[in-house]
């Protein structure tokens, strides 16, 4: 009886110390999958750091056909989204029909905003069709592009439709 008691503490006894036993295999997985997951984290580090970096660099932006007068973040009045507010000049010789604006934000923590769409942050992106002469300024307000913005990092103009037919785009 002793025997077959001492035979079932044993028993017990290994089962518990295996369920809590790691395998060097199971070690050696754990260890690769924090590896990857660091590597997939560095390379949205990186990507963040590169468009943040194209927004910096205003050398491609000089020869732009709009000069950026001002830009700020508003609270929306019916949500918890931020609108962005710009205002612009055209300083070319011609009348522009139509320009695409690009900003770029970062949250609190120095992290790019979240953005309309899910998968895109920091950088968003709107468009003004109003005729605009040549000297003069426009406004124009953007609704609901992000619910996390606290900083506006650059704001510029990456395409501009002229009346006449041609187009400026921004050189990157």
């Amino acid at each position: 009886m002793k025997t077959k008691a001492l035979l079932l503490i044993i028993l017990i006894a290994t089962s518990c110390i295996n369920k809590n036993k790691k395998t060097y295999t199971d070690v050696k997985n754990r260890i690769n999958d924090q590896e990857v997951n660091l590597q997939i984290e560095e390379k949205k580090i990186s990507e963040t750091d590169s468009i943040k970096q194209s927004f910096l660099d205003t050398l491609n932006t000089q020869e732009s056909p709009i000069k950026i007068i001002s830009y700020r973040l508003l609270r929306n009045q019916y949500s918890d989204h931020k609108d962005i507010k710009l205002t612009y000049k055209n300083v070319s010789k011609k009348r522009i029909g139509a320009i695409r604006f690009e900003w770029y934000c970062e949250n609190s923590f120095n992290k790019p905003a979240s953005g309309k769409f899910f998968f895109v942050k920091g950088k968003a992106e709107g468009e003004s069709n109003i005729i605009l002469k040549p000297g003069k300024t426009g406004t124009k307000i953007w609704e609901d592009f992000s619910t996390d913005a606290q900083t506006i990092i650059s704001v510029r103009a990456n395409f501009v439709a002229f009346s006449d037919g041609t187009n400026w785009n921004l050189k990157r």
